[in-house]
């Protein structure tokens, strides 16, 4: 998707810190990828109590199962210090399912997991290997396929004289449009939305600003039409700029502290200042194009082309943990009200499978945990910033 998390990063992947640094733009510390992305158990191992229902683990299994078939399979992955063939990451997959097909208990489950299963730990950001944990959703809004006096803020499909070149081996590949022969960079994002220079490429119109922002943030959602129906919008594309953080703005313009900036504080701020509305988001040069999704999909596509499962999909760097891999993660997660506003913590404690990437996901200290759709999911998504613990398992040679 992000990714679906990549200015939250701002965690926050997918997108996204909230979500992911992207969006909050504060630097991280990241242990680096490779032999180092993973360190043997420092600590004793938790004991396997999932909080979510098996119900939801197997189909997010088999997605990476899928994803893992289209893959050679003596294609090899590093984990835990040794490297395993795709192949062998499938039969660990494969292997785990018909384990809580039989719906063990914790206890049970934590023995035969320690038995057959070799575990680590991924190296986070610090001495006590924790990873910083955001969270990002699918969104939804209310839209309309033609420009009308109220919805008149576009999305845009990707444009025609968008192009991308690889820069070689080692290389950044450099997004931009070509210009008397040599590639010149996109247009900014005051640029396209000032300048009209896109016009006919609009996919579908908004009411506010401010929600094609969160659409932008979190690289996918759905919008409803005026007759109830409703369509899926990913990612597909962005203009190639750095992003520049609409929080560290705020934080540098005194209207938030650093610690308060969160995905909603921002668009509080945003929906209260419409006279400042434009000026913000304009401060961000990095912009995103879009083109329909599968509404039929049970959830957004993440970036290994599987739909993620609320609750169960990850965002992680891919260069740091093999994709589709299993793991287990520990943190906290908000309890909700019926309105919406979170009103405490509680400990967070499930299977996840590595389906996702976003840009600013990056390291082997970095998550991000799609929550799906709904009030709690972007209540949890928008004040998700905690540490956590994540341990990675593949079944024993």
């Amino acid at each position: 998707m992000r990714t679906l998390s990549e200015t939250i990063g701002i965690v926050c992947g997918g997108i996204v810190l909230v979500c992911g640094f992207l969006l909050f733009g504060f630097q991280s510390v990241s242990a680096q990828c490779g032999p180092a992305a993973t360190v043997p158990l420092v600590a004793e191992l938790p004991q396997f109590q999932d909080d979510l229902a098996y119900e939801s683990l197997a189909p997010a299994i088999d997605r990476s199962v899928e994803y893992l078939e289209r893959l050679p399979q003596g294609k090899t992955f590093l984990l835990c210090g040794e490297e395993y063939s795709v192949a062998w990451l499938i039969e660990s997959l494969r292997s785990f399912k018909r384990i809580i097909e039989q719906k063990p208990s914790p206890q049970a489950l934590t023995a035969i997991l320690k038995k057959q299963f070799t575990l680590c730990q991924a190296a986070g950001r610090g001495s006590d290997h924790k990873v910083l944990l955001t969270g990002y959703f699918e969104p939804l809004f209310k839209a309309s396929l033609t420009k009308t006096a109220t919805y008149r803020y576009p999305l845009y499909g990707k444009p025609a004289d968008l192009v991308s070149h690889s820069g070689g081996k080692g290389k950044e590949k450099k997004t931009g449009r070509m210009e008397n022969g040599s590639l010149v960079p996109y247009f900014t994002r005051a640029e396209i939305e000032k300048g009209g220079m896109l016009a006919g490429r609009e996919l579908v119109y908004l009411s506010d600003p401010v929600d094609a922002f969160i659409l932008h943030i979190q690289g996918s959602g759905q919008v409803q039409f005026g007759d109830g129906s409703r369509r899926r919008v990913q990612f597909a594309a962005k203009n190639g700029h750095e992003y520049r953080s609409i929080g560290k703005l705020l934080v540098g313009k005194g209207v938030m502290r650093r610690e308060e900036v969160t995905l909603p504080r921002i668009v509080n701020y945003l929906k209260k200042h419409p006279e400042e509305q434009e000026g913000i988001l304009h401060h961000n040069d990095s912009f995103v194009f879009f083109r329909w999704g599968d509404t039929s999909a049970v959830g957004p596509l993440g970036s290994l082309g599987e739909p993620l499962t609320p609750g169960r999909s990850v965002a992680l760097d891919q260069d740091c943990f093999p994709p589709g891999s299993l793991a287990f993660l520990t943190t906290r997660k908000p309890i909700v009200n019926p309105v919406g506003e979170i009103i405490g913590w509680e400990p967070l404690s499930r299977f996840v499978v590595n389906q996702d990437s976003g840009s600013a996901i990056t390291g082997a200290g970095r998550l991000d945990l799609f929550w799906g759709s709904g009030r709690y999911a972007e209540a949890a998504a928008g004040h998700m910033k905690h540490p956590g613990g994540l341990y990675f398992l593949v079944k024993k040679k």
